[in-house]
């Protein structure tokens, strides 16, 4: 009786990943390790680390733009506890976005991020894609860690870069990870609303 609920329960837990199938796209080797070695550069813009220890339930989006700004959006789940933590490039100035925060969400904002990331196919979309013909742009580094999806054979890490993403479904994902953190950000009083007669900060 012990081991039909155990089973049934796995099997339950395993439902979510079953129906992944992943790609086996060929990736330019030399292009990848190139695209690694700038996003650890922009980690240290940042001033973000690794996350070494990885226990935990995670995804991690790097913005950045050509312009020389970007952002740092990680999402995690400790515990059955959810955080959200923001670093901004550079932090003060004319890109800034605003402050450095990490806050405590709830477990529903948490259940609506983790959705998007089922629904545009994160862990199962091509790991590489650069726009080539786009001088001035931006690029997107998205990370995530499912410790859970080992015991279901099933990919527990995965990273994967855009630059200057076309109509694609992980360079969508990163835009309405933006929008969400912006969202939040919000919510619970970490950035202000400009007012329509402000036109933002001056770039020079």
């Amino acid at each position: 009786m012990i081991c039909l609920f155990s089973c049934q329960d796995e099997k339950e837990a395993c439902s979510k990943f079953d129906h992944e199938v992943y790609r086996n796209d060929p990736v330019d080797t030399v292009l990848w390790k190139e695209a690694l070695g700038f996003r650890d550069t922009v980690m240290e813009w940042f001033n973000v680390r690794p996350v070494k220890e990885r226990t935990s339930t995670y995804y991690h989006l790097l913005y950045y733009s050509s312009f020389g700004f970007g952002k740092s959006i990680k999402i995690e789940n400790k515990n059955s506890e959810y955080f959200l933590s923001v670093n901004h490039f550079p932090e003060k100035g004319n890109y800034s976005n605003g402050k450095n925060y990490e806050i405590k969400i709830s477990k529903e904002e948490w259940n609506k991020f983790e959705m998007m990331i089922y629904e545009f196919n994160f862990w199962t979309e091509s790991q590489f894609k650069a726009n080539r013909d786009v001088l001035d742009g931006y690029c997107y580094f998205l990370e995530g860690h499912r410790p859970e999806a080992l015991k279901c054979n099933k990919k527990v890490h995965q990273i994967v870069f855009r630059g200057s993403p076309g109509y694609d479904k992980i360079g969508a994902l990163c835009d309405y990870i933006c929008d969400y953190e912006d969202q939040l950000a919000l919510t619970y009083g970490k950035r202000e609303i400009l007012p329509l007669n402000n036109p933002g900060p001056e770039l020079k």
